[in-house]
């Protein structure tokens, strides 16, 4: 560890207390302290006329013509992307992740992969986002969609959701901190009893606990960064919430503030 992460380290657990893990305000008054900003990510207007705009739609969109009309693709490569669509609704596309809609028809959506969608209010026009075997219909609110695998998942930060398997199928309506999945054995979404606030941890860029339990923070860690970890003690809570950035930061944190060991496998 570099003599700067020692200091990182020194600063943030001087606020450590009562086994609560404050560090998004710890690291923001480290980071302030020092003058480090942290780099917005780039939103990309694909509507927007010019050079600047047809320069990044060589990267991140492809326009495609089809018989009915203009049919624009939003990419993701390597990195997470945001959006702005021509209606004012913003997404955040995961990596690896494509939303298609046609210029005629910007609310009506098609999703290949994972997205979070901050959604412009039309009550005339509702926003849809269909995939393979997962329907979303709302009017204007903020949420996530997840259907990189068999299993979908939405989850609502805010307003109102319906997910279903298709348009004309039985779903559920989904309200703030609901959160539903649906297997391809089943016909209507399952609501989960206890949300999972950190589905959307790759999007909000942090972590959130509150007193969990060592075992259930590393397999959210695990499940985002694609690593295995063990430790001892697992039984330990930890509670506070951690910028998604840095893994082996995140690791020394929780190593000195719960008196454990980690290894990264």
């Amino acid at each position: 560890m570099s003599d700067f992460e020692d200091k990182h380290l020194d600063f943030v657990l001087k606020h450590y207390q009562d086994g609560k893990f404050d560090t998004q305000k710890a690291i923001q008054r480290f980071n302030e302290a020092h003058g480090i900003v942290r780099k917005p990510r780039r939103r990309v207007l694909p509507w927007v006329s010019g050079m600047v705009a047809a320069a990044a739609a060589v990267v991140l969109c492809v326009f495609l013509f089809r018989g009915n009309g203009q049919e624009i693709q939003l990419i993701a490569g390597s990195e997470i992307q945001e959006f702005v669509l021509p209606d004012g609704s913003e997404v955040t596309l995961a990596p690896g992740s494509r939303l298609i809609y046609r210029k005629k028809s910007p609310r009506s959506t098609q999703l290949d992969g994972k997205a979070y969608f901050e959604v412009a209010r039309d009550e005339a026009v509702p926003f849809e986002i269909t995939s393979d075997g997962t329907f979303v219909r709302v009017l204007g609110t903020k949420f996530m969609v997840d259907a990189a695998s068999s299993v979908k998942e939405v989850y609502v930060t805010e307003g109102k959701v319906l997910f279903a398997r298709n348009k004309n199928a039985e779903g559920v309506i989904l309200t703030k901190d609901m959160q539903a999945t649906l297997s391809p054995d089943e016909n209507i979404p399952v609501i989960a009893v206890e949300p999972d606030v950190n589905s959307i941890a790759w999007q909000r860029g942090s972590f959130i606990f509150d007193k969990t339990p060592l075992k259930e923070v590393l397999e959210a860690l695990s499940e985002h960064y694609r690593v295995s970890f063990a430790a001892t003690d697992l039984d330990k809570q930890l509670s506070g919430e951690f910028y998604a950035e840095d893994l082996d930061l995140i690791i020394s944190l929780i190593e000195s503030a719960l008196d454990v060991h980690i290894v990264k496998r």
